[in-house]
């Protein structure tokens, strides 16, 4: 059970990705799943309801009525930008305010107090903002990668999240950002796409040694990497960053929800992803929102219960970090 005076666990149904797809599990199955992984549900907009980028009626009373009857609290809600959605050019900024508007509405809709952004709403953000305010949401930008929290695109939300200063404004980091390996499983993925090994080797120390992925990339096609290898290899540099945990504390005071990504769970902890350092900057900087974990491993037998020791842990390292606090 998450202690009151600090953060609380739940689940995004992004978790639960290869059941659902594989029609294993039905909506509302994952809605009891949910209630029993901390009572927290985040769900994705165009993955997990009808009528994207509105929502149905029919949708609203079911999805409100398994909240009720499962106990579970609506945490966040995942919405989407597209902006290269048109087949010959971008969407125009009234464009993406168009389609980003019903995307708030929905949320308000069915109970969720967040709504994740991607970067790419940026320009409109404060034409949005009226929005949020009159139906009592909070946008985030989600960290994810390659948005580090020291990268340069990233400093620029920052800076735009600091100047509008509004309590319905924020940011949403992903502990993807937080690695420190790259998961086994990638070389097996890699593999599977044609990767050699000789690349693969390669490919796994050039993102230890932090090296950027374009002069990566340059490396890899002088090796005899081709666009074909080269696609798959960008799962890399696309899943997993080399921020700082400690930078957390500069950002702090604008984190309205948090997105606790893992790929596996070994003797009770993560070992790609620093999880440890993250919770204890989080604790210490006395972040009271939500963490939804979402895994992103292979295929498993039993998700449900690697969610279940994914959220052990973090419940782990609050009680520890509180207790430190206390000392």
């Amino acid at each position: 059970m998450a202690i009151s005076n600090s953060f609380r666990v739940g689940v995004t149904f992004h978790s639960f990705t290869n059941e659902y797809c594989a029609l294993q599990w039905s909506f509302e199955d994952m809605m009891f799943a949910a209630s029993l992984l901390g009572g927290g549900v985040e769900i994705v907009g165009p993955a997990h309801h009808r009528g994207f980028p509105n929502v149905t009626a029919e949708f609203e009373r079911a999805f409100k009525s398994s909240v009720e009857r499962n106990g579970l609290t609506p945490t966040s809600y995942g919405s989407y930008a597209d902006p290269y959605m048109l087949p010959d050019r971008d969407l125009t900024a009234d464009e993406l305010l168009d389609y980003t508007i019903p995307q708030l509405k929905a949320a308000a809709r069915l109970g969720f107090p967040v709504v994740r952004l991607q970067y790419f709403t940026y320009p409109v953000i404060e034409r949005l903002l009226p929005y949020a305010e009159k139906l009592d949401i909070k946008m985030g930008y989600e960290l994810h990668v390659p948005l580090t929290i020291e990268a340069a695109q990233t400093r620029t939300l920052i800076e735009q999240v600091v100047r509008i200063a509004s309590p319905h404004f924020g940011l949403i980091p992903d502990t993807g950002i937080f690695a420190r390996s790259v998961p086994g499983h990638f070389a097996d993925f890699l593999r599977a796409h044609g990767v050699g090994e000789n690349l693969i080797l390669r490919a796994f120390e050039l993102w230890k040694a932090k090296t950027p992925q374009e002069d990566a990339f340059n490396e890899l096609m002088a090796m005899g990497a081709d666009k074909k290898t080269i696609g798959p290899i960008d799962i890399i540099w696309g899943s997993l960053g080399h921020s700082e945990p400690a930078a957390l504390a500069e950002i702090m005071p604008y984190i309205i929800h948090m997105h606790g990504k893992f790929f596996s769970m070994a003797n009770g902890d993560e070992p790609d992803i620093r999880f440890e350092e993250t919770l204890r900057a989080l604790v210490g900087g006395g972040y009271k929102g939500w963490i939804s974990s979402e895994y992103e491993g292979p295929p498993l037998e039993d998700v449900f219960a690697v969610l279940q020791e994914h959220q052990a842990m973090l419940l782990r390292y609050q009680t520890r970090y509180l207790d430190s606090k206390k000392a």
